[in-house]
């Protein structure tokens, strides 16, 4: 074999073989192998009569085979090497290094750099108002989870492939760092430009919850005749006590019917309401208390021919449905004071919350009802900063939520509560902690964090509760890498 490395002598079929590299490896002088690549030879040259190969071979000393065969073997393990190392990259997923920091109205905000693994910089979000609040690392590359400032409830999706490819949404759309980094900066500039207005329910959500209470009209016939009214018969209305265990202990639960036409006209069954009762004429006095506020009470007058009641020495005589779904809504915050206010206050006018509760710092919750439709308890948190700025609303969807809330800072727990009757309080097993102020959202159930603006978005679009126990962790999940907020 002639080639540009000089000339090797070939004289039995076992002397030459191919690696899987597919280079020539050659035996020189019984002690070595020289390897070259096809390219390299200029021209084969035959010498010598023509010979049948197991004749050719079977000329070879059986100590020369043995030795030619060691130094070839040789060879081929470290081309096999090589080969499987050229057949299975090492992939680089780069590395994250993500900052956080605050804005000058204290949302939390977090940076990203993704480097190669040769430490060289290929992506940064810094000095755009984009914020990271997901990152997802495979094996070729890192997904970053993205939301505007200006526009929190909005995911944008970064997909880096170190060292130099991205993109926004397939492989197949790839492009140049340089090409991805302008077009990320011409977003942002976009959505700062026009910012997202607050989010508000449609108009139908504020007639739906628009429930008009009246209170039933007595017989004035015989009045007008110059008639005697019929007799009080206080036997056509049934009061029972329904025993029911609750956290505090025991407590009976109270319901009203009328006997004649089979209408409940008060019913307060398993909630945590303890109910004391007694009957003078016309009138059920109806002393309530709450597992929540043992040492506190109030007392229904109920006039049950009206179907309404006055509230302790308050003479004004309030719808009985009303009443019963103000008291089954207070499972939901249990703040008595707020609750009593209201009761006294009758139902709210037109376009407003049933309680709003004052947070720290100069925030708000208001309580909307929900729509008729969704049973009891049932009230949509709408939270607003100290400007009034809205900041998570609930109003408008399928989702209630109980309300605890940090009275040195503004951070609120959340459990939300679906509007459909099976499987409505699942959502327990996720307690969520809402930074007012810095926008994040943790749970002592979950590890990882999402934010504010996520959470507006999954509520809006996620109806059900299975859904819902699927969503809140998928999103945590994303968040695992972030660094910790205040």
């Amino acid at each position: 074999m002639h080639t540009v490395r000089g000339e090797f002598v070939v004289t039995y079929p076992l002397g030459a073989t191919l690696t899987p590299l597919m280079r020539i490896a050659v035996v020189v002088d019984d002690t070595r192998v020289e390897t070259f690549a096809l390219e390299e030879i200029d021209r084969c040259e035959p010498f010598g009569p023509p010979m049948d190969a197991v004749e050719a071979i079977s000329a070879i000393p059986p100590e020369k085979l043995a030795n030619d065969a060691q130094l070839i073997a040789a060879v081929q393990a470290a081309a096999d090497t090589e080969f499987a190392q050229q057949l299975s990259p090492t992939f680089d997923p780069g590395t994250v290094a993500l900052t956080g920091g605050y804005e000058s109205n204290g949302v939390h905000t977090v940076h990203a750099t993704v480097k190669t693994r040769d430490g060289e910089t290929m992506f940064a979000t810094a000095g755009m108002r984009w914020s990271v609040h997901g990152v997802e690392q495979f094996e070729n590359g890192t997904s970053l989870h993205l939301h505007h400032l200006d526009r929190p409830t909005v995911e944008q999706r970064v997909i880096l492939w170190p060292p130099d490819r991205g993109t926004f949404d397939t492989f197949a759309e790839s492009m140049s760092l340089q090409a991805l980094a302008k077009e990320l900066h011409r977003r942002d500039k976009v959505l700062a430009d026009k910012p997202a207005k607050p989010i508000e329910p449609p108009a139908s959500y504020f007639r739906k919850i628009g429930w008009t209470w009246k209170l039933a009209e007595r017989d004035e016939w015989q009045e007008l005749f110059g008639e005697e009214p019929p007799a009080f018969d206080p036997t056509r209305y049934e009061f029972l006590y329904v025993p029911r265990t609750v956290a505090g202990g025991r407590v009976a639960n109270p319901c009203l019917t009328d006997t004649a036409t089979r209408e409940v006209l008060f019913d307060l069954l398993l909630t945590d309401w303890d109910a004391a009762c007694r009957q003078e004429e016309r009138v059920w006095h109806l002393t309530l208390r709450h597992a929540s506020n043992p040492d506190r009470e109030t007392t229904l007058h109920i006039d049950v021919e009206r179907q309404g009641a006055t509230i302790d020495d308050n003479v004004t005589l309030l719808p009985l449905g009303w009443i019963e779904r103000h008291l089954r809504n207070f499972a939901l915050y249990e703040v008595w004071e707020l609750m009593y206010t209201g009761l006294l206050a009758g139902p709210v006018g037109p376009k407003q919350p049933d309680v709003i509760l004052p947070l720290a710092e100069g925030f708000t919750a208001e309580l909307w009802a929900g729509e008729p439709r969704f049973p009891t308890p049932f009230l949509q948190p709408h939270f607003k900063d100290r400007e009034g700025q809205s900041v998570f609303d609930l109003r408008g969807t399928t989702w209630s939520a109980w309300i605890q809330f940090d009275r040195e800072r503004p951070v609120v727990t959340l459990i939300f509560s679906s509007g459909e009757r099976e499987a409505r309080e699942a959502t327990t097993q996720y307690p969520l902690q809402f930074d007012l102020k810095s926008h994040r959202v943790t749970s002592s159930n979950l590890k990882g964090s999402t934010t504010i603006g996520m959470m507006q978005s999954v509520i809006h679009h996620v109806r059900g509760v299975p859904w819902m126990l699927e969503e809140i962790p998928k999103w945590f999940t994303k968040g695992l890498l972030l660094p910790d907020g205040p």
